[in-house]
């Protein structure tokens, strides 16, 4: 059976690794997050840019 002090410290370096995923995670999140908004605003901007051009054409 493993000792009391064994199990806080695997208890310890769980939680250690859970807050390193964790921010491994969150960090995947915003770099996805941000490619998602700079592709949202090219598509806006085309789209406002398409907008004028038939406008003047008519």
């Amino acid at each position: 059976m493993l000792s009391r002090s064994t199990k806080i410290t695997t208890l310890f370096w769980i939680a250690i690794l859970g807050v390193i995923l964790t921010t491994i995670y969150t960090i995947v999140i915003m770099i996805q997050g941000s490619r998602t908004m700079k592709m949202i605003r090219y598509i806006y901007n085309q789209n406002k840019k398409r907008g004028e051009h038939e406008n003047r054409g008519e």
